[in-house]
C-alpha cells in the first residue's frame, strides 16, 4: 500500500528520468495531425457534418505542439550534457540516427518507385522536380521564395524543415550562452521571431513564409525550450505553474474569438497555440502521476502512438495518393448510403494504414539505427 501510495504521490517529470506521459502528449499531437490530414475535405451539408469538419481542421495545431515538445526536450537534452565531453558530437550523432534514416530512405524509395512506376511518378511529380530542396531540408526556404505550397504531397515536411535548422543552431547558442542569461536569451529570440513574422505579414501580403521560414516559427520551439530552462529548477517550475491559468485562458479566448470571426490575426495564432500547448507542459510535468492530465496521457494508445509518431507524420501524406486507387473518402458511400460516415470510415482506415506502416518503418529501419546512439552517450 505504501509503493502505490509514493508512485500516486510521484512527480510526472523528473530530471534526467524517462517521462512517459511525454510519449502520450506527443502521441495526442500526432492523433489530431493525423485526423486533419485524412480529414481534409470532410463533407460539410449537414449540421454534424460542419462540426466534426471543424474540429477536424483544427488537427493542424498539432503541429506546434510537437514543436513545444521538440524543444522542450532537445533543450532538455543540450542543458544537461553542456559540461560532458563530446557535446556537439554525441547531441548532432544522435540526431542525426532519429531522423535521417527514415527520412532519406522514403525519398530514395520515391525516386525509385518514380522511376519504375510512372504512376507513382505522376502522383510525386512536384516535389520530385525539387529534389535538391528535399535532400538538402530548405523544403521552408524553397516555398517561402516561390510564395506557394509547391511540394505537393510531401508539403508537410516544411516543419522537419524547421526542426532540423534548429537542430544546427539552437546548440550552439546554448553553449555559448551563460547560464544566468540563457532563459532571457530564449525568451528574446522567441519573442523575435513572432515580431519579425507579425512585421512581415503588415507589409506583405501574408505569403507562404510567413507560414513556413524557420525564422518566422521558431518562437514555437523556442516556447518549449523557455519551459526546459525553467525546469531544470524544480522551485521555479512550481512558480511557473501558479501563472499560467492567465496565459491559457488569454490565449483561448484569442484564438476561439479568431475562430469565430474567421480572422487570421495577423499569424499571432502560430504564436498563441504554442502558448496554450505550454501552459498543458507545464500543468503536466508538475502534476503527480494519479492526476487525471497525467493518466490521461499515459494511456497506452496515446504512449504507442508517440513511439511511432515520426514515421506517421512522413508517411500520411504520401498514402493519400498511393491508395487513392482503393481507397478514397467516397468509397463506402454506396456501402454506407451517408457521405459523413464514408468519410469517417476512410479517415479509420486511413489511419491504421499508417500506424501499421510506421510499426514496419520501426521495426525493420528505425530501431537499428537507435543501437548506435551507445556510441553516442548523453552521460
Amino acid at each position: 500500500m505504501e509503493t502505490t501510495n509514493q508512485h500516486r504521490a510521484e512527480r510526472v517529470w523528473r530530471r534526467g528520468e524517462h517521462v512517459p506521459e511525454l510519449d502520450g502528449l506527443r502521441g495526442f499531437a500526432i492523433l489530431v495531425v493525423t485526423l486533419y490530414r485524412f480529414g481534409k475535405g470532410f463533407p460539410e451539408e449537414t449540421v454534424i457534418g460542419r462540426w466534426i469538419g471543424f474540429v477536424l481542421s483544427q488537427g493542424d495545431r498539432g503541429v506546434d505542439l510537437f514543436f513545444v515538445l521538440s524543444g522542450f526536450l532537445i533543450t532538455g537534452i543540450l542543458i544537461d550534457g553542456k559540461d560532458r565531453p563530446h557535446y556537439f558530437r554525441n547531441f548532432i550523432a544522435r540526431r542525426s540516427l532519429r531522423i535521417f534514416p527514415l527520412y532519406f530512405c522514403t525519398l530514395a524509395a520515391l525516386v525509385i518507385a518514380a522511376r519504375l512506376v510512372p504512376e507513382v511518378a505522376e502522383m510525386f511529380s512536384l516535389p520530385l522536380g525539387n529534389q535538391f530542396y528535399l535532400w538538402t531540408y530548405l523544403v521552408n526556404v524553397k516555398m517561402s521564395l516561390e510564395n506557394q505550397w509547391c511540394f505537393g504531397y510531401l508539403d508537410h515536411f516544411w516543419s522537419l524543415a524547421v526542426e532540423e535548422h534548429f537542430y544546427l543552431v539552437w546548440p550552439f547558442i546554448l553553449y555559448h550562452a551563460r547560464s544566468t542569461l540563457t532563459l532571457r536569451v530564449t525568451i528574446g529570440l522567441a519573442v523575435l521571431s513572432a515580431v519579425s513574422r507579425v512585421g512581415y505579414v503588415l507589409v506583405s501580403q501574408h505569403g507562404v513564409a510567413a507560414d513556413v521560414l524557420t525564422i518566422f516559427r521558431v518562437d514555437s520551439l523556442l516556447i518549449g525550450a523557455a519551459v526546459a530552462v525553467v525546469a531544470r529548477n524544480p522551485n521555479a517550475l512550481e512558480s511557473l505553474k501558479k501563472w499560467m491559468l492567465i496565459p491559457f485562458l488569454v490565449c483561448t479566448a484569442v484564438v476561439a474569438m479568431g475562430m469565430a470571426l474567421n480572422k487570421g490575426l495577423f499569424t499571432l495564432t502560430h504564436t498563441l497555440w504554442p502558448t496554450i500547448w505550454a501552459c498543458i507542459l507545464v500543468w503536466l510535468m508538475t502534476a503527480n502521476r494519479s492526476a487525471k492530465l497525467a493518466r490521461f496521457f499515459n494511456l497506452t494508445v496515446l504512449r504507442s502512438l508517440g513511439k511511432y509518431s515520426y514515421a506517421m507524420y512522413i508517411f500520411q501524406n504520401p498514402l493519400i495518393p498511393l491508395m487513392s486507387a482503393v481507397l478514397t473518402a467516397t468509397s463506402f458511400t454506396t456501402v454506407t448510403g451517408d457521405a459523413v460516415t464514408s468519410h469517417l470510415s476512410y479517415i479509420g482506415l486511413m489511419f491504421a494504414l499508417t500506424y501499421i506502416a510506421a510499426v514496419a518503418s520501426w521495426n525493420l529501419l528505425e530501431r537499428h539505427f537507435l543501437k548506435l546512439k551507445r556510441y553516442f552517450p548523453n552521460v
